[in-house]
């Protein structure tokens, strides 16, 4: 009897998974998750990088106080189509200089209006209960910043600070949409807005 009550228990909670609809962010910035957003209208308000056959971007604000990594879409669907953006309050792409921009990218808003500094309970109150609530310690979250893995292993230059909590929003088994706020001493320090697989 009870290892039909523990196989009950499996398969509705992996119902409850699959059904699970979207609740967080679709849009930071000009970047959204709910339609296709072309690489090339972000170069174009960001600016061109030198390199356009890359697979991400790096971007610094002129005051060096936001960054910004834009990545493409996967191969296998359409690489001119913008597939992730992560915006945080520290230096990002370890790997490479980041290209300044002259657009406000620290200013840039979810649709909701949740930003760089906004309060954790704000992030709540705008998209509800998480899908997780993620503590980060040690090497975990360490691929928000780009570059950070090289050669099999996370370097050993001093990291920037993640924060000390992730609240993790995700759709059901089928949907890709997934954003997540990085916070620290309550507030919101990055936020990665993702429609990649």
């Amino acid at each position: 009897m009870r290892n039909v009550f523990l196989f009950l228990l499996l398969f509705s909670s992996a119902a409850l998974t699959a059904q699970q609809t979207y609740s967080g962010a679709i849009a930071l910035g000009p970047f959204r998750i709910d339609r296709d957003v072309s690489v090339k209208s972000l170069f174009d308000r960001l600016g061109r990088p030198s390199n356009l056959a890359a697979d991400s971007f790096c971007y610094q604000s002129e005051d060096g106080k936001a960054f910004l990594v834009l990545t493409r879409m996967v191969e296998a669907y359409d690489p001119k189509i913008a597939g992730v953006m992560t915006l945080s309050g520290f230096r990002n792409c370890t790997d490479r200089r980041p290209q300044t921009t002259s657009d406000e990218v620290i200013a840039w808003k979810t649709e909701k209006g949740i930003g760089l500094g906004s309060n954790a309970e704000d992030v709540e109150k705008a998209y509800g209960k998480p899908s997780e609530k993620d503590k980060i310690e040690g090497t975990k979250y360490r691929w928000v910043i780009h570059g950070d893995f090289r050669n099999g292993h996370y370097s050993t230059d001093e990291r920037p600070e993640l924060g000390d909590a992730v609240l993790v929003y995700r759709g059901g088994a089928d949907d890709l949409r997934t954003s997540e706020f990085g916070i620290l001493n309550g507030k919101v320090v990055w936020i990665v807005l993702s429609k990649n697989e």
